[in-house]
């Protein structure tokens, strides 16, 4: 699964909301704990919903990379690539599935919540305070 979404910040702006756990709360999951570093964990709890996960690569303003999965799931991997263009910045997400039944089933439905997170992202970063 791949989405790609034009923000309105610079990637500075982006990473800080990709790796501080105030702005991920605002927009990825309601509960989110993260240690933005290779090794780190990462905990996303949303109502029912909770999966949890190593952090796998941190290029600072380019990339994230973790694999997480749901308790007794599946594992995935997700990738969030950072890059600068003249309006702003492109983030472009891919959730890639390491077990064998893979994203298939929950394709469309891990599309449409990238989607909505990513729509969320974009309003937010919009209304935040120029430093």
């Amino acid at each position: 699964m791949e989405r790609e979404t034009l923000l309105p910040a610079g990637p500075e702006e982006v990473w800080e909301a990709l790796t501080d756990e105030d702005w991920l709360s605002e927009w990825f999951a309601p509960e989110v704990e993260l240690e933005p570093y290779e090794g780190g964990e990462i905990a996303v709890r949303d109502g029912e919903d909770e999966r949890t996960g190593t952090v796998e690569t941190v290029i600072e303003e380019e990339r994230l990379s973790f694999t997480w999965q749901r308790p007794g799931g599946e594992p995935s991997r997700v990738d969030l690539i950072v890059e600068a263009i003249p309006a702003g910045t492109r983030l472009i997400v891919v959730e890639t599935a390491a077990g064998p039944r893979g994203l298939a089933a929950a394709g469309p439905l891990a599309a449409a919540s990238w989607a909505s997170r990513l729509a969320r992202l974009a309003r937010g970063l919009a209304l935040a305070p120029v430093a």
